[in-house]
């Protein structure tokens, strides 16, 4: 459920902090890190040491959705108080996200997975150790978020390339898991040597609808994706706006140039990436097509996209 373009105001650190905030800490134990053996034990310490005005409840999800509902039920206790960390991947902060929307309760990250990438954007770290001494003195802000088919997007919808690698790599490993992290340069090579140019039609922000052929098209709400890639390095959270990114088709050498510029966040002045800031627009597939895409990780298929930025949207606690 997308809800309406009211904002939050920010929670001042000082009247919060002195009332003490109510920490839930949801570990995703399929992510990358949450088999430390000291997790739970350095968590509480984090935000109940003594003279703490803090409480913490530490909680391992075991299910799919499981996160979004103890997210949901403790927004609800605790309102505005309320901090829910999501100790994970990205995708783990997606569920807890959406659990979150229209609640007064806040979202942190802890990034414990393999991509980190929403995290890797706004945190001041990735070093979890770091950001455990910094966890009681957050910034709680309103972040935007990006509402794609009806579905919420937290950092970064795309197509093309990048998502046809995507779902080589999970075929793969569905026939071959013996072969585990080698199924994504696999899955590139492949793709490389295979179909590279993809089309659709679009209207951006109001204006006319054209045809597009690009090798990569992303919906930019946050800065990173598929672990480290940057495709819009001043990409805003707090900004009402997203970037729309797109490529367009190039040779296997040009491609194979472009990839470290494009990781780097160094490929906007080349004159095959074409960048503008927006807030919303559409995309249609070509006749007899489909769109292959995802959203925040996730692959769907659709014929038709509609997608726009709700700014405001969620209250997030920068650490």
């Amino acid at each position: 459920m997308m809800l309406s373009t009211t904002s939050w105001q920010p929670v001042q650190p000082s009247d919060s902090v002195m009332a003490g905030y109510h920490y839930l800490f949801l570990i995703n134990p399929a992510a990358g890190q949450p088999k430390r053996p000291d997790l739970e034990e350095k968590l509480a310490a984090a935000v109940t040491r003594a003279g703490s005005p803090h409480t913490c409840e530490i909680r391992r999800t075991d299910r799919a959705g499981h996160g979004a509902e103890l997210a949901a039920a403790f927004a609800k206790r605790h309102g505005a108080q309320a901090i829910v960390v999501a100790c994970g991947g990205d995708g783990t902060a997606h569920e807890i996200a959406q659990a979150l929307l229209g609640t007064d309760a806040a979202l942190a990250i802890l990034p414990l997975g393999t991509g980190n990438d929403f995290a890797r954007a706004f945190l001041s770290s990735l070093d979890v150790d770091q950001l455990l001494s910094r966890l009681t003195m957050p910034q709680i802000r309103p972040i935007d978020v990006l509402e794609v088919n009806g579905r919420m997007c937290l950092n970064i919808t795309s197509f093309g390339f990048d998502t046809r690698v995507q779902s080589l790599m999970m075929a793969i490993n569905r026939r071959l898991r013996w072969l585990g992290r080698l199924s994504y340069p696999l899955a590139i090579v492949i793709g490389l040597l295979g179909h590279r140019t993809f089309s659709f039609s679009c209207a951006l922000d109001g204006g006319p609808r054209e045809n597009v052929h690009y090798i990569l098209a992303a919906l930019c709400n946050g800065r990173f994706y598929g672990g480290g890639f940057n495709p819009a390095p001043g990409a805003s959270v707090e900004d009402g706006k997203i970037e729309w990114v797109q490529v367009d088709p190039l040779s296997l050498p040009r491609i194979l140039g472009l990839i470290p510029k494009y990781k780097q966040g160094r490929h906007l002045g080349d004159p095959a990436v074409h960048s503008r800031t927006i807030s919303e627009g559409h995309v249609w597939a070509m006749p007899g097509q489909v769109l292959l895409g995802n959203v925040d990780g996730e692959l769907f298929e659709t014929t038709e996209i509609t997608f726009k930025v709700w700014p405001a949207a969620i209250r997030f606690a920068f650490f």
